[in-house]
């Protein structure tokens, strides 16, 4: 299943409308093994974490509290997948509509500084 996010976009005519951004699959395939990759990092942080918890609140050193620690923590950092999709969409966004805009201004800016006749 395509990955898909919408943004708004502004049109010339100062009207708005929504944008649909799509990731092909290889792009998708990047961001799940980007946020695979830093979750086996963060998983393994998080288990280092719970044993210094565990030790320091002089709590029973027993592998189920520190992995109970542990999945706690990766609850609270690991939602990189969901982000590394959602971020990917919003730079192929602004890589193919931000761009008109930017020239957008800079003719009216020039236009604007233009001496009149």
């Amino acid at each position: 299943m395509v990955y898909s996010k919408k943004f708004l976009k502004d049109s010339a005519d100062g009207s708005q409308h929504w944008q649909e951004i799509l990731l092909s699959e290889h792009e998708e395939r990047e961001c799940e093994q980007r946020a695979r990759k830093e979750n086996l990092y963060l998983v393994r942080k998080c288990i280092a974490d719970a044993r210094n918890v565990v030790k320091d609140e002089r709590l029973m050193d027993m592998q189920s509290h520190v992995l109970s620690i542990a999945l706690a923590l990766f609850k609270k950092r690991a939602s990189h997948c969901a982000y590394y999709k959602e971020e990917e969409c919003a730079k192929k966004f602004r890589k193919y509509w931000d761009q008109p805009k930017k020239d957008m201004k800079r003719r009216e800016g020039a236009k604007s500084s233009s001496p009149s006749s």
